[in-house]
Parts: C-alpha cells; sequence; structure tokens
C-alpha cells in the first residue's frame, strides 16, 4: 500500500473513531434522558390513571389512548431506550476497534430498524412528532456511517485490529506475542520431562523384554566385529 492511500486510510479511522466515541456518548444521553423517561412516564400515567386519577384520566382521554395502550407504550420506550443505551455504550467501548466493525455495525442497524418501528407506531397512534424523529434516525444513522467505514478498513486490512494505534493499544499488541513465547517455553518444558521420563522407563523394563534382548543382541554383534579373525 502506498503512502497517500495508507494516509487516506488513517484519516478515515480517526475520522471513524471521533463518530463512533461522540455518537455512543450523545445516544446513551438521549437514551437515559429522553427515552426510557418517556417510559417511565408513560407507565406512571397508566399506573395512575387505572387507580382513577382524574388529571392521569384527563391526559390520555385528550391524547385518546386507553391505559392498557399507554402501558405497551410504555414498554416499547423501555425497550428501545435500553437497546440504545446498550448501542451506544458498545460504540463508545469498540470506537478504536477495526476487527469489531462488523458486529458494530450489524448493531447499529439493528438499532435503526427498531428505531423506524417504533416511530411507524407512534405515527399510527398518532403520538410521533418531529423532534423524537429526528433524533431517533439521526444517530444510528450518524453511527452507521463511522462504522461502514471501519468496514473498508477492515476489507483493506484483515489482520487490523487498532484503528489508530495509542500507547495502550502498543502495549496490548507487544503483550500478545510475550503470551505466545511463555506458552511455548511450557511446551519445551514438558518436551523434556517426557525425555528425561523415557531412560528411566527403560530402566525398569524386565530383564526378559524383547527390548533388553534387542540391546543385547546388539552388543554382541558389535562385540564380535571388533573381535580379530583368529588364524
Amino acid at each position: 500500500m502506498d503512502p497517500m492511500e495508507r494516509q487516506k486510510q488513517l484519516r478515515q479511522a480517526m475520522n471513524a473513531k471521533m463518530i463512533l466515541f461522540a455518537g455512543g456518548i450523545f445516544l446513551v444521553f438521549t437514551a437515559v434522558t429522553s427515552t426510557i423517561m418517556y417510559g417511565i412516564n408513560f407507565f406512571t400515567i397508566a399506573h395512575e390513571a387505572a387507580k382513577g386519577t382524574s388529571e392521569c384520566v384527563e391526559i390520555l382521554q385528550d391524547a385518546g389512548i386507553s391505559i392498557g395502550l399507554a402501558r405497551g407504550v410504555g414498554i416499547c420506550f423501555l425497550i428501545v431506550g435500553m437497546w440504545e443505551a446498550t448501542v451506544g455504550l458498545w460504540a463508545v467501548r469498540s470506537n478504536n476497534r477495526v476487527d469489531r466493525s462488523l458486529r458494530t455495525f450489524r448493531l447499529i442497524l439493528s438499532l435503526l430498524i427498531l428505531e423506524v418501528v417504533m416511530q411507524i407506531f407512534l405515527f399510527f397512534i398518532h403520538m410521533m412528532n418531529l423532534g423524537m424523529l429526528f433524533t431517533a434516525i439521526a444517530i444510528p444513522l450518524f453511527l452507521l456511517w463511522g462504522a461502514g467505514r471501519y468496514r473498508k478498513i477492515a476489507k483493506a486490512e484483515p489482520e487490523r485490529v487498532y484503528a489508530v494505534e495509542t500507547a495502550k493499544t502498543k502495549a496490548q499488541s507487544h503483550a500478545a506475542p510475550e503470551q505466545k513465547k511463555g506458552k511455548s517455553i511450557h511446551e519445551r518444558a514438558v518436551m523434556q520431562a517426557r525425555l528425561q521420563e523415557e531412560p528411566e522407563d527403560r530402566e525398569n523394563e524386565p530383564e526378559g523384554s524383547d527390548v533388553h534382548a534387542a540391546e543385547a543382541t546388539e552388543e554382541n554383534s558389535g562385540a564380535t566385529e571388533k573381535t580379530p579373525k583368529s588364524e
């Protein structure tokens, strides 16, 4: 790979790293402060309306939804919010990992599909608003763009692990060969112990065994060859 192409991939990797990190943090923030809170509020209103609280009953009547539907909407918001937080944390944690690009791409894509289904559901029950639609669709698309850049880098360099080499990643890269080396030393020790056990096993063989008979035959043949012929 020429230096210009490598420099281009490095810029793409740095941009994707920043996108996943910033987008992941923002996704977790919106999940906790908006989506999950929507779910909790719907549950609270449905619960109070079931008790007969007039204010909550009026809220549901004005929205044109029943108590059961309000609970269902609350469950949907909680599921989407927890998945948003999960994907956001994964994006932040894997923002420098090119080898995890496929899993990151699939997780973000699944979130985007879930958000679209949720917005369609809210549209049919007349509860969709433009602000929620923007945050629900724009953030996963932004993250998907960053993960797509990592996918291109992973296809160009399949053995690449990290997007940007840092002091921590370099230390981890140096630790991996040392672990392999330690494993080979252990294997050598096992092989040496086996070789030391082989002579002891031969000494413990019974006198009438085939091994001793073969050794005695070899010794007699060697002695016969060394003895000079009589005239």
